[in-house]
């Protein structure tokens, strides 16, 4: 259900960096040094972690405007509704919010840690899932031992990705992209 063109930029820069907002001078620093090493990124998720964090992903959105950015940590209807009317490109759930699932938005990910949350999403025509928080709930084999059973699903593992198991998550058929605060890593 997730915008084809989102689907097709995802996959195409393999990390969805996420930015849990500081200050905005801190912000737009952090973002540009990662940026201009990393050239393939074209979509940035800002979570909505800090009362500043809306304002600073407004700002942000106005000095790089080359880029797309969505919002995380989107745990409302009214703070999803908001974002759209301040046109982010794409809006991301830790978990299951019904309020959002029920306006079958094409730039909404939502997001999920059980096999059984899987299945509910699924039937709610979501094909794109952020598996949240990957870490603590199987990793990569996890995505692995469902690959065959949701074969229809693809997922954006976040929360723990680095380093030494970044390509143990890309290597599989049923990843997207993996999502990570850590994107200087990269």
């Amino acid at each position: 259900m997730l915008d084809i063109e989102l689907q097709s930029k995802l996959k195409e820069q393999k990390i969805l960096p996420i930015l849990n907002t500081t200050t905005l001078s801190n912000d737009i620093d952090r973002l540009s040094k990662y940026l201009e090493k990393n050239r393939a990124i074209r979509y940035i998720e800002v979570t909505l972690r800090e009362n500043q964090s809306f304002d600073i992903a407004l700002e942000l959105k106005k000095h790089f405007t080359k880029y797309k950015f969505g919002l995380g940590s989107v745990l409302t209807k009214e703070d999803f509704i908001k974002g759209q009317d301040h046109n982010f490109n794409f809006f991301v759930s830790p978990g299951i919010v019904d309020e959002i699932l029920e306006i079958n938005n094409l730039s909404y990910i939502p997001g999920a840690e059980t096999v059984s949350e899987f299945i509910h999403l699924n039937k709610k025509g979501y094909k794109i899932i952020k598996f949240f928080p990957a870490n603590l709930n199987g990793e990569d084999k996890k995505l692995q031992s469902i690959k065959n059973i949701l074969r229809n699903i693809k997922f954006i593992p976040t929360g723990g990705v680095n380093k030494d198991n970044i390509d143990k998550y890309l290597n599989l058929e049923n990843v997207l992209c993996v999502g990570t605060s850590n994107f200087e890593e990269f």
